[in-house]
């Protein structure tokens, strides 16, 4: 049976400095993972191009990746996304466009701003960015995968009904009280990870929610990091403990 390892990026694997979390000793472990028979697969929100650079880098052998949520599973000859309809896409960007928000637009390859965003956020390694006052015609000419909102909770509500109630196949999903993500309904990280490996043993490591769905498809799972549990009352173990305890468990491991 394939054994699996699905992985997180930012604050998982990454941190906000866009460096390794654990440096060296993580590296290492993975290395040790990877020699025992384990598939690394990377599953993020980031564009896939992103999961091709940490790959590099680190010379971690990543054949299979999840990128956008779960909307876009590719390797190095194929690609399956999951895509707003034209239509709904041109509808909803009508609606959004001129509301007192920040709106971002993702294709497969590339985002799409109105303007450049606040240097506090997450940085891509390569740059697939380009600022357009307008996106009607990129939504006219290119495949839509996830809108996402940036602002002010009252309006970020009012557009997720919006959409909830116009478009039966699209969802909106609060990643915090002040963003909103538009996508395909039905993308998860869970279910394409489930799709590309139906039949393996997978074990999974996040920090946030959008992680959750990888784990009831899991044989173990763990969630590291600054997690969503915001001040919790119990350990949450880092990236090595994780690794490590996934080693031992495997029969590996010290």
């Amino acid at each position: 049976m394939t054994k699996v390892l699905a992985l997180d990026l930012d604050g998982t694997l990454i941190d906000e400095r866009n460096e390794i979390i654990g440096g060296g000793e993580t590296l290492s472990l993975l290395e040790k993972l990877q020699a025992e028979g384990y598939e690394i697969v990377v599953v993020t929100g980031r564009l896939d191009h992103d999961i091709i650079h940490v790959a590099q880098k680190y010379n971690l052998n990543i054949k299979y990746r999840i990128s956008q949520n779960g909307a876009v599973m590719q390797d190095d000859h194929d690609i399956k996304g999951r895509l707003i309809s034209k239509e709904a896409a041109l509808k909803i960007y009508r609606y959004i466009k001129d509301k007192n928000l920040r709106v971002e637009l993702n294709t497969i390859s590339s985002r799409y701003w109105h303007s450049d965003r606040d240097p506090d956020f997450p940085r891509e390694f390569y740059d697939s960015s380009t600022i357009l006052e307008d996106f009607t015609e990129v939504i006219n000419y290119q495949p839509v995968v996830i809108f996402l909102l940036i602002g002010d909770m009252e309006e970020i509500n009012k557009v997720r009904g919006y959409v909830l109630e116009n478009f039966e196949e699209v969802d909106a999903v609060k990643t915090s009280d002040k963003t909103l993500e538009i996508l395909p309904k039905g993308v998860s990280k869970g279910l394409s990870l489930k799709d590309m490996y139906p039949d393996a043993e997978i074990v999974s490591i996040g920090d946030s929610e959008s992680d959750f769905s990888m784990f009831p498809y899991s044989k173990a799972s763990y969630c590291v990091g600054k997690s969503s549990f915001g001040e919790a009352n119990f350990d949450v173990p880092s990236i090595k403990e994780a690794l490590e305890n996934i080693l031992k468990e495997d029969g590996n491991g010290k």
